[in-house]
């Protein structure tokens, strides 16, 4: 039997929102806990922003190398019709420096005691980034789609390609690579909750906080009628098609095993796309890992897993 990594408190809190944690803190009067997921919070809607800024500049410049600056220009006029998604318009593109000065102030009110001011303005603090996540994912899929529409599946995984290319922390230990994962679900600011088993640990969502959700809001029909990359193929995890939201998953999959010789994780989509829960593993141990989430990506599973 494989040794426990996380106790239950911590998958607990772990996977907590971390205005939900905060709120918990301040009410048992834990005033150095609060203080702790007030500066966790405020890392989240940091990182969710640098995020979606930085995956749709190289989506637009990888549209810029397809086609050229007009093309880019007629990319995102075509993704900021209002009347089509009136979301990806009109709000504050970069709330960075006012993100952290209204972060510093919360902290400033949980050290003098004002703890209903301090949560409000979470919670306000929270929804505003939420709708600003919501944003960023609605222009990434739109643009995502667009490279799919002119320029073809292949094109379209090259892009996410680039887009993807980030760290796969492969020196990283399974504890700092399990909190890794949890600071990035975190980052969508959506609940979800982790299990711990002797072979993995399992990060469920009720919905995919991000692909998911763009299903259930209809972002696949008129009007906004975002793209499907057709298959079967190793982008779209060798389905029929898609969503090319979805397709970054792959493409990281991918990535990280080209890199470290096996997933950083793996996504176990559901038949029904943003009906049912997609579950996320991180594996202990790669013998562990089934061979299905090797050969969906056109790859075989190496005899001996260095990690």
């Amino acid at each position: 039997m494989a040794e426990r990594i996380f106790t239950d408190e911590e998958l607990r809190i772990g996977s907590l929102r971390s205005v939900d944690a905060m709120a918990e803190a301040l009410e048992r009067g834990d005033r150095q806990s609060a203080l702790f997921f007030c500066k966790r919070l405020r890392r989240e809607v940091l990182s969710m922003q640098q995020n979606y800024d930085g995956w749709e500049a190289s989506l637009r410049e990888s549209i810029r190398r397809l086609g050229g600056e007009e093309a880019e220009t007629n990319a995102v006029h075509a993704i900021e019709d209002e009347s089509v998604a009136p979301e990806r318009c009109g709000q504050d593109s970069q709330p960075v420096d006012r993100w952290r000065e209204e972060a510093r102030a919360i902290l400033t009110r949980v050290e003098a005691g004002h703890d209903q001011e301090a949560l409000e303005r979470a919670r306000n603090l929270h929804e505003e980034a939420l709708q600003s996540h919501d944003r960023g994912m609605s222009r990434v899929s739109a643009l995502l789609s667009w490279i799919t529409r002119h320029h073809g599946a292949d094109a379209l995984e090259a892009a996410l390609e680039v887009s993807m290319s980030a760290e796969m922390l492969g020196d990283a230990s399974y504890r700092e690579r399990a909190e890794a994962l949890m600071h990035f679900t975190r980052v969508h600011l959506q609940p979800f909750a982790l299990r711990e088993d002797d072979e993995k640990l399992t990060f469920l969502c009720p919905v995919c906080p991000s692909g998911g959700r763009l299903l259930r809001a209809g972002h696949y029909e008129p009007p906004r009628s975002d793209a499907h990359a057709p298959g079967p193929r190793p982008l779209t995890w060798g389905r029929e098609s898609l969503p090319a939201y979805c397709c970054h998953e792959p493409v990281m999959e991918k990535a990280s095993i080209e890199k470290t010789g096996v997933p950083l994780f793996v996504v176990d989509p559901p038949e029904r796309l943003g009906v049912d829960p997609c579950p996320t593993y991180l594996y202990k141990d790669p013998a562990d890992i089934p061979e299905r989430f090797y050969t969906r990506l056109g790859l075989e599973k190496p005899k001996t897993p260095d990690r």
